[in-house]
């Protein structure tokens, strides 16, 4: 059904955002090279490379020498000190010029007619950011192998999960190739409207490295205004990389990321996190004012909002006084 589907001419115009940290030379390159191929040059504004102080040397002369042919497309920008994903993504936007900031892993393959639906639905909606199916690459044999239909979901530990759709939401003349309302995205790859990134406060700053961003920005994107959704016509592969866990700093840093989010997003919600890490209570998080007043000025819902009306799955703990508080608050409404 998905090769049925016809895609205007005029479309929004698309920079391609890739970081990159000590990536397996082939992996980067086969990155590049698939978006090169396989997206129409129109629509492609341009491909933004950040390398975050990599140490691996074919990343230095041998990647300037490769991305050559690709001349007039590429950005490369080089940090000049380690900032991590979440802050070399904002220096890679910052540098955009496409209508739409296209957000991706530099370990991925894009597929055939992966752009094209993205940038529709986005050109009928400003507000909405959208994420491609996300297919498997194996991380040994490097075999392309094709996903489920899927959402994105998460638990009170704030660790993300993949979900299975309801098969009412396949229903209709779409049927699997409908869009997918979302509760949170998995990460590294999605698409969103470049002034509406900005407007909706791009992404915390203050956090560090990588872990819990992908979360915080959709509860944002949901609770201020915006919707997410999941595109099946559109399918990227990924190299799942199991090992990146042991990366020095990283858990640290998804645990400080987390807590920001607790704080700014989870109003009283929060109580279901530390029942079930009660050692992080006391844990610094940082100086939280700027979100908190970006929350307010983007006029943003409460979480008990999002609760009952995008992720009512997520259900409170019953050893919590907050289900009882959930359940009167229905019946009242």
């Amino acid at each position: 059904m998905c090769r049925k589907k016809r895609y205007p001419t005029r479309l929004p115009t698309a920079s391609v955002v890739i970081c990159f940290y000590n990536e397996e030379f082939n992996a980067l390159f086969r990155t590049v090279s698939s978006v090169m191929t396989l997206t129409p040059h129109h629509i492609l504004e341009e491909i933004i490379l950040v390398d975050d102080m990599s140490e691996y040397d074919d990343l230095k002369e041998k990647l300037d020498h490769h991305l050559e042919i690709f001349r007039g497309k590429i950005k490369l920008i080089r940090n000049t000190k380690r900032e991590g994903l979440i802050r070399a993504r904002l220096i890679g936007a910052s540098r955009a010029s496409g209508d739409v900031l296209v957000f991706l892993d530099s370990h991925c393959e894009v597929n055939k007619v992966w752009l094209e639906p993205l940038l529709y639905a986005i050109s009928k909606d400003r507000k909405m950011v959208v994420c491609p199916l996300i297919d498997v690459i194996d991380y040994l044999t490097l075999d392309y192998q094709p996903s489920p239909v899927v959402r994105g979901a998460f638990n009170w530990n704030l660790q993300f999960k993949w979900d299975n759709v309801f098969s009412y939401e396949m229903d209709g003349p779409e049927g699997p190739t409908r869009p997918i309302r979302s509760p949170v995205m998995a990460g590294g790859i999605f698409a969103i409207k470049r002034h509406y990134f900005n407007e909706l406060g791009q992404y915390d700053k203050d956090m560090n490295f990588w872990g819990g961003e992908n979360l915080e920005l959709s509860l944002r994107i949901w609770m201020c205004g915006g919707q997410l959704f999941i595109l099946p016509c559109s399918r990227v592969g990924h190299i799942n990389k199991l090992h990146i866990w042991n990366e020095p700093g990283v858990t640290e840093a998804t645990i400080y990321n987390n807590l920001r989010l607790v704080h700014v997003w989870l109003d009283k919600y929060k109580e279901e996190f530390f029942l079930r890490r009660p050692s992080l209570r006391a844990i610094p998080y940082g100086n939280i004012s700027e979100r908190i007043e970006l929350r307010k000025r983007l006029g943003c819902k409460s979480f008990q909002w999002y609760l009952d009306t995008i992720f009512p799955e997520l259900e409170p703990s019953k050893r919590s006084h907050l289900k009882k508080n959930k359940s009167s608050s229905l019946i009242k409404g």
